[in-house]
C-alpha cells in the first residue's frame, strides 16, 4: 500500500526558492541588461586586443596578446562586479520589490545568495567565458604589427583561468553585496569595493601574494614589464603560484556571502 502523499515528510530544502530567483536573475541577463553588456565587454575587449596586435608598432608593449587578455579582465572584472552588485538589493529595497519577493516561499538567505550567484554567473558568461571564446578563436590567427605571432594556449589552462576569474567575480560580487546588508546605500559599498580593488593591486607583492588573489594577477611592480603570474601560466605554461592565494579568495568570496546573509536575515524591513 503506497503511503498517503498528505503524510509524506518532503526534503527541507536549505534554500527555500533559491531556484525560482536565479532563474528570474538569468531572465534580467537575457534580455537588455545582458545586451548592453554583450556589445561594451565585446567592444572593450575585443577592440583593445585588435588594436594592439595588428596597429601597435611597439615590439617591447608591456602586454601583448594573451597576457593583454588577462590584464583587461583584472580591471573589468572587478570593476563590473562592483557597478552591479552595488544594485542588486539597494535597488529592490528601495521600489519595495524585496518585501514582496520575501512574502513568497523564499528565504532570505535564498534570496542574498540568488544576487550573488546571478550577478556573478551573468558577468562570467558575457564578460569572461563569452570573452575569452572569442579572442581563443581569432587572436592567434592574426599576423601582429611586429613581434612574434601570438600562440593559442593550451586549452585546458585557459579553462582554469576562466575559472581564476570567475573567482574573482564572485569575490568581489559577494564582497560588494555584503557591505550593501550593512550600509544599504550604493556609494560607500563602491567605495569600499574599489578601496580592496587598488589595495590587491598597489600593496607590495611579497605581502599579498600567499592571501589574496592579487599574488596571481598583479606581478612584481619593480618589474613592470613582467607578465603576470596567471598569463605566465597561460601563455607559458609554468607552474600555477602561489595557489593558496586561489583557496584564500574562495574563503572570501564563502566569507562575505555568508556575512551578507547573516546580517539581511537579521534585518526589519
Amino acid at each position: 500500500m503506497s503511503p498517503d502523499p498528505s503524510t509524506v515528510r518532503r526534503p527541507f530544502p536549505v534554500l527555500p526558492g533559491l531556484a525560482g530567483l536565479l532563474r528570474g536573475e538569468m531572465t534580467r541577463w537575457l534580455g537588455r541588461r545582458g545586451l548592453i553588456h554583450l556589445i561594451a565587454w565585446t567592444v572593450v575587449i575585443q577592440g583593445v586586443l585588435y588594436i594592439d596586435t595588428v596597429h601597435n608598432s611597439d615590439a617591447a608593449a608591456d602586454w601583448r596578446g594573451f597576457d593583454l587578455l588577462v590584464h583587461l579582465w583584472w580591471i573589468g572584472v572587478p570593476l563590473t562586479s562592483i557597478a552591479i552588485a552595488q544594485n542588486a538589493l539597494v535597488e529592490e529595497r528601495a521600489d519595495d520589490t524585496a518585501p514582496w519577493v520575501l512574502s513568497k516561499p523564499v528565504s532570505r538567505s535564498a534570496y542574498v545568495v540568488g544576487k550573488i550567484l546571478g550577478t556573478t554567473i551573468g558577468i562570467v558568461a558575457i564578460g569572461i567565458v563569452l570573452q575569452a571564446a572569442i579572442a581563443y578563436a581569432w587572436l592567434p590567427a592574426v599576423e601582429p604589427e611586429t613581434g612574434l605571432p601570438i600562440a593559442r594556449p593550451e586549452l585546458g589552462h585557459y579553462v582554469v583561468v576562466l575559472g581564476v576569474l570567475a573567482l574573482v567575480a564572485l569575490m568581489f560580487v559577494a564582497l560588494t553585496v555584503s557591505l550593501t546588508t550593512i550600509v544599504p546605500w550604493r556609494g560607500p559599498a563602491a567605495a569600499v569595493g574599489l578601496v580592496v580593488w587598488i589595495l590587491v593591486w598597489t600593496a607590495p607583492h611579497e605581502r599579498i601574494e600567499q592571501f589574496t588573489i592579487g599574488g596571481l594577477l598583479v606581478g612584481e611592480l619593480d618589474q613592470p614589464r613582467r607578465m603576470k603570474p596567471l598569463a605566465e601560466y597561460l601563455v607559458f605554461e609554468t607552474p600555477l603560484e602561489p595557489t593558496s592565494s586561489i583557496v584564500w579568495t574562495l574563503i572570501a568570496a564563502l566569507a562575505f556571502s555568508a556575512l551578507g546573509v547573516l546580517v539581511y536575515r537579521r534585518q526589519q524591513f
